[in-house]
């Protein structure tokens, strides 16, 4: 199969999807060479993704893998939350203006209090950012868990995730340096994909563990789990 024909293949599992219902009907999967490897983009309604990073990295992986990669991004479409990566950003810009005379025309002690509110208001905002962060990852897991195990039967779903990232971690490690010139480094373009690194914390050990305890509680009712804000899963 060449690369054209498995590029086509994504977007016949990402058509099979939208058949299925778990996937929006009007959502649209897009090359973008600006996504540094597959994002939902809840503004343009569409699940964006950088050809090189599939063709490198997703090529030779497997249709339920491939389910699970697109799953999870609608998942973040449905909750919006790509939104929030602009939070940090703007609850700054706003402190700024506030903050900005003092610095400049008060005396030293004014000074060192106006810095140390800002230092200490600039952490809690990233603590809350990365709090929302983890929230919104096991959320977009839980939606692709979920879809996996009621309509393709996947038992444990929480080993497509584990595979696929421990995957990726392991091509990171053995990249090199020309293409990490080229590509900034699969460990920044992870966070891309599946937002688990450094800067965004759960760790996938945190993310498999919630989706096996998830899919377990799932088990021993008789409702089945709901990914927040989206709606129940049809099933076949």
């Amino acid at each position: 199969m060449d690369k054209a024909d498995d590029d086509s293949r994504l977007h016949r599992i990402f058509r099979e999807l939208q058949g299925k219902g778990l996937i929006g009907r009007e959502r649209r999967l897009v090359q973008c060479p600006f996504t540094p490897s597959a994002r939902g983009c809840p503004a343009l309604n569409c699940i964006r993704y950088r050809r090189a990073f599939y063709e490198r990295y997703l090529l030779g992986a497997s249709d339920d893998t491939l389910r699970f990669v697109l799953l999870h991004e609608e998942g973040h479409i449905r909750s919006g939350s790509s939104l929030l990566s602009a939070l940090p950003v703007l609850l700054a810009l706003m402190l700024l203006p506030a903050v900005l005379p003092f610095l400049q025309a008060g005396g030293p002690l004014v000074r060192f209090a106006s810095i140390a509110l800002l230092a200490v208001t600039v952490f809690s905002i990233y603590r809350i950012y990365c709090r929302r962060m983890c929230d919104e990852e096991f959320a977009a897991d839980r939606y692709a868990a979920e879809a996996m195990r009621c309509c393709y039967g996947v038992k444990d779903p929480g080993s497509l995730l584990q595979n696929l990232l421990t995957g990726l971690r392991v091509e990171a490690s053995a990249e090199p340096a020309p293409h990490r010139r080229t590509y900034g480094g699969l460990s920044r373009v992870i966070p891309g994909l599946f937002r688990s690194g450094p800067d965004y914390r759960p760790s996938i050990a945190d993310r498999v563990q919630k989706i096996r305890a998830g899919v377990s509680a799932d088990r021993l009712s008789s409702g089945r789990m709901r990914a927040p804000d989206t709606p129940v899963i049809p099933r076949e």
